[in-house]
């Protein structure tokens, strides 16, 4: 008779989903990029502000999910508070191959959904148990083993109801490599005067295609993101030094800081100082 024996089982199933509550920090830009995961942003409350996926432009409205394919560029521009909330999902891009058994990752769209509607009724209900959760951060086990369980119909509501087989647009597909060097180009040298003619000669392009072919994929042309880029930096200097802001304007690659100022104010409807005040005043210096 074979001898028992222990058999060791592993119960630590959980997806490898993350859950982001965005919380209430005022303006917030999230400059336009791309990485190996497919995004769900909900908007959670109110109307929280703008996202960018690829091209497209969708000004964010209570109870929609926002779909960005991995590997396809977005961006936002957002202002978080009480009232407006956004919680982001994250799937791996290797996982998502594993659970369809393919080396191809599935392609997902519609990317606005209003989960008030069919058939993305149910897709809604999993979506807001995640966001709820999230933002309420609960520590009942019984809560935790909901959102586990939420996470698990997600995916399996994604893939009856999202995964496209036909024709897809550039909103949905990976940025090429062309673009991928342009943009790191940019983002090494914002600090510098960046002529977008150079740019385009190196990579083997006329500027007036590289800016059209950038526009497709970006959403925004060379010299609108390389603008964004500066004020992004600009605004973390604000929020995260005492630099005076003339100093600032120049390390950022701003000619002048009226130049800065002009920018600043078109943008965030507020000086540069202002900015500074209402959203870092809590911040302890060392």
């Amino acid at each position: 008779m074979p001898r028992p024996y222990h058999e060791r089982l592993n119960f630590m199933t959980e997806l490898p989903l993350r859950v982001i509550s965005h919380g209430t920090v005022g303006p917030k830009m999230v400059l336009p990029h791309w990485h190996q995961a497919v995004e769900l942003a909900y908007a959670f409350k109110g109307r929280p502000g703008t996202v960018h996926i690829g091209g497209s432009t969708y000004e964010m409205e209570e109870q929609h999910l926002y779909v960005v394919n991995s590997e396809v560029v977005h961006s936002y521009e957002t202002f978080l508070d009480e009232d407006n909330q956004i919680v982001t999902l994250l799937l791996p891009a290797a996982w998502v191959r594993n659970v369809v058994a393919s080396e191809q990752l599935p392609v997902w769209g519609p990317l606005d959904l209003d989960l008030r509607t069919d058939p993305y009724h149910e897709l809604g209900q999993f979506v807001h148990t995640l966001a709820t959760n999230a933002v309420t951060e609960p520590t009942e086990r019984a809560d935790y083993l909901a959102s586990l369980g939420a996470e698990y119909q997600l995916v399996g509501q994604l893939l009856k109801h999202l995964t496209v087989n036909g024709r897809v647009n550039s909103d949905q597909l990976p940025l090429p490599h062309s673009l991928r060097q342009a943009v790191t180009m940019i983002q090494e040298n914002y600090s510098q005067p960046v002529a977008i003619a150079d740019m385009a000669a190196e990579l083997n392009y006329s500027s007036v295609y590289f800016s059209r072919y950038f526009k497709e994929y970006m959403g925004v042309s060379p010299k609108a993101y390389l603008g964004q880029i500066r004020l992004e930096r600009a605004t973390q200097l604000l929020m995260t030094s005492q630099d005076p802001i003339q100093k600032i304007a120049l390390q950022t690659g701003f000619r002048t800081e009226k130049n800065f100022f002009v920018t600043f104010k078109q943008h965030f409807q507020m000086t540069p100082k202002t900015y500074r005040e209402r959203y870092a005043a809590q911040q302890t210096w060392s």
